[in-house]
């Protein structure tokens, strides 16, 4: 017995195992796996299987059984062929790392030794994915957010939040414009690298504790000029407010705070369910305005939120008072 969904991978009718067969399931699995053994595969068989996942995880009663189904087949070992996804679940790699990954960095190579042929053809269509590219993106215009107050401020003083590797700092065009470049940075192997990507010439501050503390009790009251703030933790709301609050206390009269978030769901939201073993997180733009009316009015001389041009990301500016 097979229910039916009307959405498959092809716009065909998508067979959902009942509680008698597998089958279906099966069968569209194995024909994924069997496409692997063609040359240029991996666009059409990626496809398919963000396709299928998608709809087999709007059978919300069934959706457990059938992820088991899916990492349980030869389909998951050929997905693992994927250093994305590969190193998604392995034990010890650090985020940034992976940042480093899904951005193209050089410093990730060694993580591709050895792929096979397989696994670089889907390397090459995953890191296109919009959870990927909303990285590289979300990169580049903290680069460019750098730039543009290091070149309104001679001297800058900017502080960047979980700051990772800092891989941004390595494109500011402005950087003898820029006066300190301080990181907090929790881990201590992304920290001793962020801070060998700081601009030469830039003065280098290391901030020591968690985002949490820094809420609690932040660096200095009105010293830098921009802070970032690239992605915001698994913290609850209150926490959250706490922090954009304690990071626009620092700025400086005319200083520059920019939070970023996914804006919505990506549609690869189940596939990273089932294969990166990650649940997609994004703030709507009504919790994103709950988390920015932490900051007084009174001292807000502007608060704008630009989305991405792809739609995937918000970046929500606000300026201090001068």
């Amino acid at each position: 017995m097979f229910e039916t969904l009307p959405s498959g991978p092809d716009g065909a009718m998508l067979p959902v195992p009942g509680s008698t067969s597998w089958l279906g399931l099966q069968q569209e699995m194995d024909r994924l796996v069997e496409m692997a053994w063609e040359p240029g595969w991996a666009p059409a068989g990626l496809s398919r299987l963000v396709s299928l996942c998608t709809a087999l995880r709007a059978e919300a009663e069934l959706w457990p059984a059938l992820q088991a189904s899916l990492r349980a087949h030869p389909l998951h070992r050929l997905m693992q062929e994927d250093p994305l996804v590969f190193h998604a679940a392995a034990p010890g790699t650090p985020r940034a790392s992976y940042l480093d990954l899904a951005i193209g960095h050089a410093a990730a190579a060694p993580m591709l030794s050895g792929t096979s042929r397989a696994g670089l053809d889907l390397f090459t269509v995953t890191r296109e994915l919009p959870c990927f590219a909303m990285l590289r993106a979300r990169t580049a215009f903290l680069a460019r957010m750098a730039d543009a107050v290091a070149e309104q401020r001679p001297g800058a003083r900017i502080l960047s939040l979980s700051a990772g590797h800092l891989r941004e700092a390595a494109s500011v065009r402005h950087g003898a414009d820029i006066g300190t470049w301080a990181v907090l940075e929790p881990e201590h192997p992304a920290r001793r690298i962020a801070l060998a990507q700081v601009p030469a010439g830039v003065q280098a501050l290391t901030m020591r504790g968690s985002l949490r503390g820094f809420g609690r009790r932040p660096f200095r009251l009105g010293c830098f000029d921009l802070v970032m703030l690239p992605r915001l933790p698994k913290f609850p709301a209150a926490d959250l407010r706490q922090i954009v609050a304690a990071a626009f206390a620092v700025l400086n009269p005319g200083g520059r705070l920019l939070v970023c978030t996914p804006l919505a769901p990506v549609p690869e939201a189940a596939w990273m369910e089932t294969f990166l073993e990650t649940e997609p997180r994004w703030t709507s733009s009504r919790e994103l305005d709950a988390l920015l009316d932490v900051v007084p009015a009174a001292e807000c001389a502007s608060r704008q939120v630009v989305p991405s041009l792809d739609g995937h990301l918000n970046y929500a500016i606000l300026r201090r008072r001068g």
